[in-house]
């Protein structure tokens, strides 16, 4: 008989203001807090601005604007998670996400995870809402965010 363990992912959930994120420990490189953030001039409001590391500038994404967190309710701490780019868009090769809580590191099996519906306000970029080890969960949608990053910053 073999002992084989089911297929698991290391992954963080991270929170937001309102929710809580599910990344996969992969596509993260770092966390950084209190940055200096230069704001990015007739970028929209989910485009937070850029900020330097390892001597690049890394956008940063607010999921929480995304989601239509009211600006007034949004956290001011300046925290931010450091992802690899999937797509591999030219000065993309990193970008941040602002979130609110300090990553949170779990091993997944699937059925540590249940989907959830998606709710009628979600924006594309919310690939699924899971429940993952108990705990609602949403997952973001890495392409889109990549093409929306790419988009807003070469109409800039």
């Amino acid at each position: 008989m073999s002992n084989q363990q089911p297929d698991s992912v290391n992954c963080f959930i991270i929170s937001l203001q309102e929710q809580n994120l599910l990344l996969p420990q992969s596509v993260a490189v770092e966390v950084v807090t209190q940055q200096v953030v230069r704001s990015v001039p007739g970028a929209p409001a989910w485009l937070r601005g850029v900020f330097d590391w390892r001597q690049a500038q890394v956008p940063i994404v607010s999921l929480d604007t995304l989601l239509q967190v009211p600006e007034e309710r949004q956290t001011r701490i300046n925290r931010f998670v450091v992802l690899h780019g999937v797509e591999r868009h030219a000065g993309l090769e990193y970008y941040g996400l602002q979130v609110r809580g300090i990553p949170h590191p779990v091993k997944l099996s699937p059925a540590d995870i249940e989907l959830e519906p998606r709710r009628e306000e979600d924006p594309s970029v919310i690939a699924a809402r899971v429940r993952a080890s108990g705990v609602l969960c949403i997952i973001p949608a890495f392409e889109m965010m990549e093409d929306m990053l790419e988009a807003g910053l070469k109409g800039l």
